[in-house]
């Protein structure tokens, strides 16, 4: 039986009602945050430590009514600075990425400090660097004088230091083998360091010596206070500094992200973000 003349009047009317409905249901925005940190070799656990901590505050933002949802793009730069300065680039191809979080260590931050800056995109650094570089990098850990400042009273005035030669004392921000190396070799040359003696690969490489070391980190305050509860749940231990340390940026970096026009955080956001205390986690040499 062919339909009638009036049957095709009332689907058409109900087409029309159903696409005016589809008109008015807007699928929630989705951004990106991007993260650089060592998910292979030696610094492997700090690499996972700042992820899981990154993974646990967005999928607490994500559960909420928070808007937009976020993704995560997580790259490896294996604690190698010649490949962390190239991963700012890879990051940038993205239009979707708004902030970038890391690098977690003092040397393959200062490495990808130049990418970070061309790339354009808001970055809140994980690891101390040297200077503040530009309006768009906030130096969320700290600069080499502010740990500097920190250890003066005790140790002098010691310039900070990422890389070899050392040749006189310095206070060490770079990577975790060289501190053990010089430490077992020379160790009058590193009296103090910084967030890089609270990695898990020195502990390994320096057990002799990694609980003498006197060493500062940055420490967040206001975390919340299942935070570490929540984060074992995620990551099966306990939560390191460096793991905080990710969780409040994140934090910070959703804020920021989602006060923003359009979602484009730019550096009146980044200006907006309190800097975490330099404290003193080891000083048993000073005391």
């Amino acid at each position: 039986m062919k339909p009638s003349r009036s049957t095709y009047i009332i689907l058409a009317l109900l087409a029309l009602v159903l696409l005016a409905g589809c008109k008015n249901v807007k699928s929630p925005e989705v951004v990106k945050i991007g993260l650089i940190a060592p998910f292979e070799g030696p610094s492997r656990p700090l690499g996972y430590d700042t992820l899981n901590a990154v993974k646990l505050r967005i999928q607490q933002w994500n559960e909420s009514d928070a808007q937009p949802k976020i993704e995560l793009v997580a790259l490896n730069d294996d604690g190698n600075p010649v490949l962390a300065a190239r991963l700012p680039a890879q990051l940038a191809q993205d239009p979707d990425v708004r902030v970038i979080l890391g690098p977690p260590q003092g040397h393959t931050a200062m490495a990808a400090l130049p990418g970070l800056e061309e790339s354009g995109i808001p970055t809140i650094l994980l690891a101390p660097v040297r200077n503040d570089p530009s309006d768009m990098i906030l130096t969320y850990a700290g600069l080499g004088a502010h740990y500097q400042k920190l250890f003066q009273p005790m140790l002098g005035i010691l310039p900070p230091a990422w890389s070899q030669p050392v040749s006189q004392p310095v206070i060490w921000l770079g990577d975790p083998l060289t501190l053990a190396e010089i430490l077992h070799e020379q160790p009058e040359l590193i009296p103090a360091a910084g967030p890089v003696a609270g990695e898990e690969a020195f502990q390994q490489w320096a057990p002799d010596v990694a609980w003498s070391i006197p060493w500062a980190a940055p420490t967040p305050a206001g975390l919340p206070d299942d935070f570490a509860a929540e984060y074992e749940k995620l990551a099966g231990k306990k939560p390191s500094l460096a793991a905080a340390l990710a969780y409040a940026a994140t934090d910070q970096a959703l804020r920021i992200i989602a006060a923003a026009p359009d979602y484009h955080p730019g550096p009146e956001q980044l200006a907006t973000i309190p800097l975490p205390d330099i404290t003193f986690i080891n000083a048993n040499l000073m005391q």
